[in-house]
């Protein structure tokens, strides 16, 4: 007999249905965001897979020569290891490499610590080709160094003999670019030439910044009128 107001209590059988009923709508729900989660692509910001040439990766190179050329042959870009070179005035490198393949060739032999040498074909890649082609319209068909990056030197203009990052191979001049129509926009002449050569040399030269630790220009002191400096040194210089 039923009570008015009092609903009558479930029955086994609807007690069991109920409960299976809520298992699959629970089921089916959890399979719905499975396949949202899926099917969305990751934010921009995921690096799911990062490459192995990368900024973030320079300083590791500089002790581990292994992973820097690892990086670098994965990348597209060739090395040779070259005999290790010591001198008694303290100069010398170990684990150097030559550049044998890049984007660009380069007027001489680039021969420099393996970290140096990514850092320069990052720079390359990430900072040179898009400004050649925004400022100019066309490609970098030759890059110009000013100097080998092995130098036995001081540092120009100081007091302390401390010697250059040239001293280790772990420095890079560079003194202009040749375009593919030929012309060739060298620092000293562009820097204070026409306005586009202006600004391609400054956009290399601040680009530079972001791979190397020291990036010196004709904006620093006269003995940097005709070249660009970048090296992985200590000094901590963007000018």
């Amino acid at each position: 007999m039923r009570i008015l107001g009092i609903l009558k209590p479930p029955s086994k059988a609807e007690h069991e249905r109920g409960r299976i009923w809520a298992a699959s709508a629970l089921a089916a729900l959890a399979l719905l965001m499975l396949m949202l989660l899926v099917g969305s692509p990751p934010p921009e910001e995921a690096d799911l897979l990062p490459e192995a040439l990368r900024a973030s990766r320079i300083p590791d190179f500089g002790t581990d020569v292994a992973a820097c050329r690892s990086a670098l042959n994965g990348a597209g870009f060739q090395t040779e290891r070259t005999p290790d070179l010591s001198e008694a005035s303290g100069c010398g490198y170990r684990n150097a490499v030559e550049l044998t393949q890049s984007l660009h060739p380069y007027s001489a032999p680039v021969i420099s610590s393996c970290a140096a040498a990514a850092a320069l074909v990052l720079w390359e890649r990430e900072v040179v080709r898009p400004a050649a082609q925004r400022r100019y319209g066309q490609q970098i068909a030759r890059i110009e160094l000013a100097a080998p990056a092995y130098q036995c030197r001081l540092i120009a203009g100081r007091r302390d003999r401390r010697l250059s990052e040239h001293a280790h191979a772990n420095a890079i001049d560079i003194k202009g670019f040749t375009l593919a129509n030929g012309r060739t926009v060298t620092v000293e002449a562009g820097w204070r030439g026409l306005e586009r050569d202006r600004l391609f040399l400054r956009d290399v030269r601040d680009g530079a910044c972001d791979y190397f630790q020291a990036v010196l220009s004709p904006d620093y002191n006269r003995a940097h009128r005709d070249h660009l400096h970048f090296d992985l040194g200590r000094d901590d210089m963007c000018r």
